[in-house]
């Protein structure tokens, strides 16, 4: 492959075969399969959702260069008096043109996982254990719950039970240079806009879904001395605090 091809479009064309997809996914480097669990997790709460153990990932679909529309939502209201009437006229200018969030590559996924049960039943509500408890600091008011719930511990995590197969949305964005400003503002953004287009996500084993995708950054990796190996590990933390996944690759 040229050199002269830009780092954004030399991806593309890596990731036309699934071979490569599999290996951004679960690379070989990555034994734990920590990469999948963390876009699992963005998505997923762990704590309904305790996975222990990822089985395998199926690419379903792959496109490029996706197109989200950001959505404008507007609010109003108009008050009338009784017996007068009274009228009010507003102006809003809306541009023709919504703003554009492109996604250089989406993946539809379906993750097999092994998971724990997160929470245990209701075992009992005693009210006598809670006033006790609470003493002077108990809730007081109208909507008063005076009862202490125990719950049971949830049940052991066995191995041998059959993998769950789930959904996994995985968007993703193209870098050419290592400017994190830039990316977390366009991840941001993007990742507000696929939320807003995309239907609430689902209730699931008690909690609600975080978001509609999981988002990964590719960004090109310079060298492999230990200075840009900490740079890129720094980076993978950065970007984890606010939900994403950063990955480095070399340029094709």
């Amino acid at each position: 492959m040229s050199a002269t091809i830009p780092f954004t479009d030399g991806l593309m064309l890596r990731y036309l075969r699934p071979a490569n997809v599999k290996a951004l996914l679960l690379p070989a480097t990555d034994p734990e399969r920590e990469r999948v669990r963390s876009l699992f997790a963005s998505v997923y709460d762990p704590s309904f959702l305790d996975v222990r153990t990822v089985e395998s990932v199926d690419v379903v679909r792959t496109e490029f260069q996706s197109a989200v529309h950001a959505s404008l939502s507007l609010h109003g209201s108009w008050d009338k008096s009784i017996p007068t009437t009274e009228q009010a006229r507003a102006t809003v200018e809306i541009p023709a043109t919504p703003q554009v969030h492109w996604i250089d590559m989406s993946l539809e996924t379906v993750v097999a996982v092994k998971a724990a049960p997160a929470g245990g039943l209701l075992a009992s509500a005693d009210a006598e254990a809670w006033a006790a408890a609470g003493g002077a600091g108990a809730p007081q008011g109208e909507f008063e719950r005076p009862y202490q719930l125990q719950y049971e511990d949830p049940p052991p995590f066995d191995p041998a039970a059959p993998a769950r197969r789930l959904p996994l949305r995985v968007s993703t964005l193209f870098f050419d240079r290592l400017d994190l400003v830039d990316a977390l503002r366009r991840l941001s953004q993007a990742k507000r806009a696929v939320d807003a287009a995309s239907p609430q996500p689902e209730v699931h084993d008690g909690g609600t879904m975080l978001a509609s995708s999981a988002w990964l950054a590719v960004f090109p990796a310079t060298a492999t001395d230990e200075p840009s190996q900490a740079t890129e590990q720094l980076v993978g933390d950065l970007l984890a605090t606010q939900g994403f996944v950063a990955v480095f690759e070399t340029a094709p």
